[in-house]
């Protein structure tokens, strides 16, 4: 992936782009709409239309649905409005292609490679002398011309909403911190769970990610306390543990949790889960 500062970026928020999925059922796309958020931390930003006859910037396909590729076909994408596949099987259609489950890293950096190309050449065009470009043309074949088209909007920066990780391993600490690092978060790191609980109550955590086995009292007691804790009941804690029972997943759920990961845990469930908590998306 370019790793460059990509063009148009905002120094105060993301450049929202709007992407249109084709051939997702609804519950697909509240689910995919649902991790989406996550990249309004993000230089580039993902959003769903807002409206039927709103123009896509790029488009993501459900490569396993037949009449999706056929729709495809109808919108034309071009280096101007791009596409990226998804399904089980790939398809040599000429657009980068996410096998199914999502590895949602590699979908969010096709994405920007594919925006990122079609920026450079928006500004290559407008640098140009081509008579037939004016600057404010949509970027698709397919649409018609307007003097009314603006580029893509910058949403304004959202409030670093505060994590708290709770695990006495350094090492676990460490894959949690690179993991949220592109998403903006404020983290905070405890160590056992006596720290767990009086920072809970200093300060206000989006989401606490809490170990279970640790020296002290274990993830169970923090827990319990955390949500019969007026102050703290709301917030979200989501258990990591390299226990991976029902039995285990049901003391989770009997102390409060709200979710339970196992160890290591999945890059993509952490982002799922993630996407879970944000306040837009609780909302």
């Amino acid at each position: 992936m370019n790793q460059s500062k990509p063009v148009g970026q905002s120094q105060n928020g993301s450049r929202r782009f709007v992407l249109e999925m084709i051939g997702f059922s609804d519950a697909e796309k509240n689910m995919l709409a649902s991790t989406f958020r996550l990249t309004g931390r993000r230089d580039f930003c993902y959003v769903p239309p807002t409206a039927e006859d709103q123009r896509a910037d790029i488009y993501l396909i459900n490569a396993d649905n037949a009449e999706a590729l056929k729709s495809m076909q109808e919108h034309a994408p071009n280096v101007h409005s791009p596409a990226v596949m998804i399904g089980r099987d790939a398809v040599s259609v000429g657009w980068p292609f996410v096998q199914k489950p999502i590895h949602w890293m590699r979908l969010f950096e096709h994405l920007d490679e594919l925006t990122q190309a079609a920026l450079l050449e928006r500004s290559r065009r407008e640098q140009s002398a081509d008579p037939d470009w004016d600057g404010q043309t949509y970027r698709r074949a397919i649409d018609k011309k307007t003097n009314e088209e603006a580029p893509p909007a910058y949403t304004p920066p959202r409030l670093n909403e505060s994590v708290l990780v709770v695990d006495d391993s350094a090492t676990v600490r460490a894959f949690m911190r690179i993991k949220l690092a592109p998403f903006h978060f404020d983290v905070d790191y405890a160590e056992n769970g006596e720290q767990a609980i009086e920072m809970a109550q200093a300060k206000s955590y989006t989401c606490i990610f809490l170990d279970i086995l640790m020296p002290g009292i274990d993830g169970y007691e923090v827990c319990k306390r955390i949500k019969g804790n007026s102050d703290t009941k709301q917030t979200a804690v989501v258990m990591l543990s390299s226990k991976g029972s029902m039995f285990d997943k049901f003391r989770g759920n009997w102390s409060g949790c709200d979710a339970y990961l196992s160890k290591p845990v999945p890059e993509d469930d952490l982002l799922a889960t993630i996407a879970r908590f944000l306040p837009s998306a609780r909302e």
